[in-house]
């Protein structure tokens, strides 16, 4: 994660804000920098990580080890969605679970009672939730499915940045040698001026 304390704590995909700025990433996206909560990070860079274990793919899986959503660029585990579904066969038309659900978030923030939530059937309850500590005092606790997600949230950010660093690097080496072939045509074209000048004055007094 990659925060940035001198700017507002504000996502600029969603425009959601958080009191914890670690849940924002600087991210490159579409040839600019932006920052990014968990889920914007994750929604934009479908296609880069497991939508159910949320393992970041160094490589693509191959064709029979993956699944590719219908509605968008997301790919899954074969062995991930057979093992999330009730049935052991793998599905025909595969569904991602944020095209499958329309309110579906990959990460919440919410200050419920774990115990409370889990009694009510509240899904916030899996996710980053506020629990009482025994001195008495207000602490964060992840669970592992949350923790996944920030992980690979992270991953994503900090391989986003990396790439965007070397780019930015191959770009001024670039720009260094283009200012050093211009500088080296100068100099050649300062010292042709000169030669023709001091040409054109031993010319001159030859012929005086």
């Amino acid at each position: 994660m990659t925060p940035d304390q001198s700017s507002s704590p504000s996502c600029e995909g969603c425009g959601i804000s958080r009191d914890l700025s670690l849940l924002l990433y600087n991210v490159r996206y579409r040839a600019s920098q932006r920052r990014f909560c968990t889920n914007c990070v994750l929604k934009n860079h479908q296609g880069l990580f497991c939508p159910i274990c949320f393992d970041v793919y160094d490589d693509s899986p191959p064709p029979h080890l993956r699944l590719i959503c219908h509605k968008c660029p997301s790919l899954a585990h074969r062995s991930c969605v057979v093992a999330s579904s009730d049935s052991d066969a793998t599905p025909a038309f595969y569904l991602c679970p944020p095209c499958g659900d329309p309110k579906f978030t990959y990460f919440k923030l919410t200050s419920k009672n774990p115990t409370v939530a889990k009694e009510n059937g509240d899904r916030d309850s899996v996710d980053l939730v506020a629990v009482s500590a025994q001195n008495g005092n207000s602490i964060r606790a992840v669970d592992m499915q949350s923790a996944r997600v920030l992980v690979a949230a992270a991953r994503i950010a900090a391989s986003s940045m990396t790439k965007a660093a070397a780019a930015a690097r191959i770009d001024a080496e670039r720009r260094c040698k283009e200012a050093a072939l211009a500088r080296k045509k100068a100099r050649e074209a300062l010292e042709q001026v000169e030669y023709l000048a001091a040409k054109e004055k031993d010319a001159k007094g030859f012929s005086a």
